[in-house]
């Protein structure tokens, strides 16, 4: 029976034509992209995976190219330091011909010029070496990091190391080479200066215990540098002694009687000239020199005591008295010197020196970088009255007594004098945790009362001390696991105790490692330190120096920076092999180090390479079309589409015999 109002043949022969066009659509976009999906629609569930995968791919082949550039810029420092190596050969080469003693003072002279120009070209080098602008061996940068991998984590770091020729041991660089002491002090060391309390370029500074009375009158600056040359095989310092004293200006002489210089009478005399000749001719031991200012300086080669006494000193500007003689310390090898006490402040494992021991020789502790530091700053504030002076340059008052208001004094005028000042100040606490509970919160900190009743141990200790947040004080743990309290700007720290002192706080010892009484209220004061900008001559001088902590410190040189590889004499140039090897073995490890690097990136790169093919394995298993099935596809949908047009025609042929059969 034929219903006119449900012709489904038709409709289903066009359902299957839409459903093979869709399917022809499909496998024509598939095989034309290569991609099994195109639109979110073809897969929702792979979209997540692909996307992943699609990052993954990416990230790992930039990954790849900063593997790469690492492996570049190690190259590269490595070029450069072979070139380093090759200078390094030839120095040595003409090193060893210059230890032969039949040479002239001319043949040394033409390999000396061929050295320092080799040195010249290795300080070239470090500077010329760079790698996208950045300098690879000048010491400018320390390390660079090159992300090889797909994490914020997978990070190698290159070290760069400084190879120029003051890095090698070569060149000088700015730094004190010879150290002029203040005066001496007078002292009587019955009481007795062990070999290791004052540290010479990180040795002790004495052969043997000092116990001579160096009290006025015994030559103490002799005796000491005596004492320290007695180590110089080990520390590698030479001391030497000088004493000067200058008159106060005469603008006409008038002697009412004699005088005396070291016992010797000088006979009344009716001018400064003739008074000079005097002393020259009647002094012993003393050079007089006539300034131009008409002032007469005394001096000796010495070290010994320079004494004034007899009937009228005055009157040729002299006073009465025994003035001790000053110290210069350089090192044997033209390097640099340092000189400090034995603190663990200096990194010593005791407190076994003190910087007083070292201020008796004249010396403030100064290091290889010129940075000189104070003994404790005084109690007095700095006055207009005081007269102090860093390089010429006359310091003003200070706000407060303490080394932090002292270095701003100081800081002041730092246009001038090229120095800049820093405070500091440690106090390590020595704590009976027992006795905690007792001190309960009559212990306080510049004025801060802390509750410690519930601390047991250092670290305990320590958060209560911070949480009081006492100004830029900072409680911390010393190497050995005492408890210290620091200020960085060198503020005078106060422990005062309510209750009975010395409970819990059982002692402490300062910044220079002196033992301190505990008390009702006990001010520890910090130190200043002290650095020229350009590395060159610090100078202390003036009457009131002590209220800075200093000594007067007459000079010191900075050295012009050069080569120090001398070939002058054979003794010179076989001293130098010894820096040489050194700076060739430095050399070699540090190139050693950057073909380590170069290794460490291959195999990180070979794992990348591996990781982005299985990666893009993955991915094409879950993206890429199927060319055969989808050609398939399309075959099969291609003739079931003509077929299907075929049968409409023909359903719609049986419609138009329905319509002959109703005319």
């Amino acid at each position: 029976m034929l219903n006119i109002t449900n012709i489904t043949a038709p409709q289903i022969i066009q359902s299957n034509i839409s459903n093979q066009i869709k399917q022809i659509t499909e496998s024509t976009e598939r095989l034309s992209s290569g991609k099994r999906i195109n639109n979110a629609s073809d897969s929702p569930g792979s979209i997540g995976p692909i996307s992943r995968l699609n990052s993954q791919i990416l990230s790992i082949g930039q990954a790849i190219s900063n593997g790469a550039e690492g492996k570049l810029l190690a190259q590269t420092a490595d070029n450069g330091l072979n070139e380093i190596s090759n200078l390094l050969a030839r120095i040595r080469e003409l090193t060893v011909q210059g230890s032969n003693s039949t040479l002239t003072t001319a043949d040394r002279n033409v390999l000396q010029v061929e050295i320092d120009s080799y040195i010249t070209e290795i300080d070239s080098i470090t500077n010329l070496v760079k790698f996208n602008t950045i300098k690879l061996l000048d010491g400018s940068t320390d390390k660079v990091s090159f992300l090889v991998g797909e994490t914020k984590d997978d990070n190698i770091i290159i070290d760069l190391i400084k190879s120029n020729s003051t890095a090698l041991g070569l060149s000088g660089s700015s730094g004190v080479k010879e150290f002029t002491s203040g005066r001496v002090t007078s002292f009587n060391y019955s009481s007795n200066l062990a070999t290791s309390d004052i540290k010479i370029n990180g040795q002790n500074a004495l052969a043997s215990t000092l116990t001579s009375n160096l009290t006025a009158g015994n030559n103490t600056a002799a005796a000491l540098v005596t004492a320290i040359n007695a180590n110089s095989n080990t520390h590698g310092a030479t001391a030497s002694g000088f004493n000067k004293l200058t008159s106060a200006a005469k603008s006409s002489l008038s002697m009412s009687n004699t005088f005396t210089i070291n016992s010797d009478v000088i006979a009344v005399q009716t001018s400064l000239e003739n008074l000079t000749a005097e002393i020259n001719q009647e002094a012993s031991g003393i050079i007089a020199t006539l300034n131009s200012d008409n002032t007469i300086t005394l001096s000796n080669d010495t070290g010994n005591d320079i004494v004034i006494g007899g009937n009228a000193p005055t009157d040729a500007g002299f006073t009465a008295g025994t003035y001790l003689g000053y110290i210069k310390l350089a090192n044997i090898d033209g390097t640099f010197v340092k000189i400090e006490a034995m603190t663990k402040e200096n990194g010593y494992a005791s407190n076994s020196g003190n910087i007083d021991d070292l201020a008796r020789f004249g010396f403030n502790e100064v290091d290889s970088s010129t940075v000189i530091r104070s003994d404790l700053v005084s109690t007095n504030a700095l006055t207009a009255s005081h007269d102090i002076k860093i390089n010429d340059v006359e310091i003003g008052a200070s706000d407060s007594a303490s080394a932090a208001a002292k270095a701003i004094a100081i800081n002041a005028v730092s246009s001038s004098t090229n120095i800049t000042a820093s405070g500091s100040n440690i106090v390590t606490l020595d704590l009976n945790f027992s006795e905690a509970s007792s001190a309960a919160s009559n212990i306080s900190i510049n004025g801060n009362a802390i509750n410690f009743s519930s601390v047991s141990n250092a670290s305990e200790t320590i958060t209560a001390i911070n949480n009081a947040s006492i100004g830029d004080i900072i409680a911390s743990a010393n190497s050995s696991g005492e408890v210290q309290l620091s200020s960085a700007s060198g503020a005078d720290i106060v422990l005062a105790h309510a209750g009975t002192p010395g409970v819990f706080f059982d002692g402490h010892t300062d910044a220079t490692g002196a033992t301190v009484a505990v008390g009702s209220s006990v001010t520890f004061k910090g130190q200043i330190l002290l650095t020229h900008s350009e590395g060159d001559v610090v100078k202390i001088s003036g009457d009131d120096v002590g209220e800075l902590g200093f000594q007067a410190q007459a000079s010191s040189s900075a050295s012009t920076p050069g080569s120090i590889i001398s070939v002058s004499s054979t003794s010179n140039s076989s001293s130098a092999l010894t820096k040489i090897d050194t700076a060739i073995d430095t050399i070699a490890n540090t190139r050693a180090k950057f073909g380590v690097s170069e290794n460490n990136i291959d195999h990180r790169l070979n794992y990348l390479l591996n990781t982005k093919t299985n990666s893009t394995s993955r991915l094409s298993k879950l993206e890429d079309a199927d060319f055969a099935l989808e050609t398939a596809k399309l075959t099969k949908a291609q003739i079931m589409s003509n077929v299907a047009s075929s049968l409409l025609a023909q359903a719609n042929a049986n419609s138009n015999i329905f319509l002959k059969l109703i005319n």
